[in-house]
């Protein structure tokens, strides 16, 4: 099960960093570390304490997020980034912790051989059956960046009616209609 580690390492230009990052072990977390080019100093377990999070609902992420999700790892994975290096940087930069977390356990998963599409199978309750089949058919026919592209557009883009849109609005009282007086 994933760990949060702290940890203090020099950046390329010499400075101090610290922060935290979830790995398995502390040797992934160093790898991890001088994958980012960073040179680590200190790596150690995070103590918890008084700071653990209490999730009502775990697993489950907001459809704006993994929309957001969708378009930037599409976005990386088009220009050639590493799907690995990828996964890293959407972990650190996604406002949601869920997702954060999620993101971290598919990478970790990707890493010792899994396919994306059965590490994101792992996780129903963020992923739909439908979007790790569209990831798995992108995997086969090598456009995932198209596959994340269409998984990251709102309906109006795919030309489907956004409920604002949907049949009945222009009758009067219900919206853009014509008032009586």
């Amino acid at each position: 099960m994933p760990t949060t580690f702290e940890y203090k390492v020099r950046d390329r230009a010499g400075n101090l960093v610290t922060g935290q990052l979830v790995g398995d072990s502390e040797l992934i977390v160093l790898q991890k570390l001088r994958e980012q080019g960073l040179t680590p100093i200190e790596v150690r377990k995070a103590n918890a304490g008084l700071r653990m999070e209490i999730n009502l609902r775990p697993g489950r992420v907001k459809l704006k997020d993994l929309a957001v999700f969708c378009r930037q790892f599409a976005t990386m994975v088009n220009s050639g980034l590493p799907i690995l290096r990828a996964l890293a940087i959407l972990a650190e930069q996604t406002a949601s912790k869920e997702l954060q977390k999620i993101l971290t356990q598919v990478r970790t998963d990707v890493e010792q051989g899994s396919s994306l599409s059965g590490a994101l199978a792992k996780h129903p309750k963020a992923f739909s059956d439908l979007f790790v089949a569209m990831v798995r058919a992108g995997e086969t026919g090598g456009v995932l960046d198209d596959v994340l592209l269409d998984g990251g557009r709102d309906d109006r883009e795919r030309g489907r009616a956004a409920p604002e849109d949907q049949v009945g609005d222009d009758l009067p009282g219900r919206g853009r209609g014509p008032r009586r007086r």
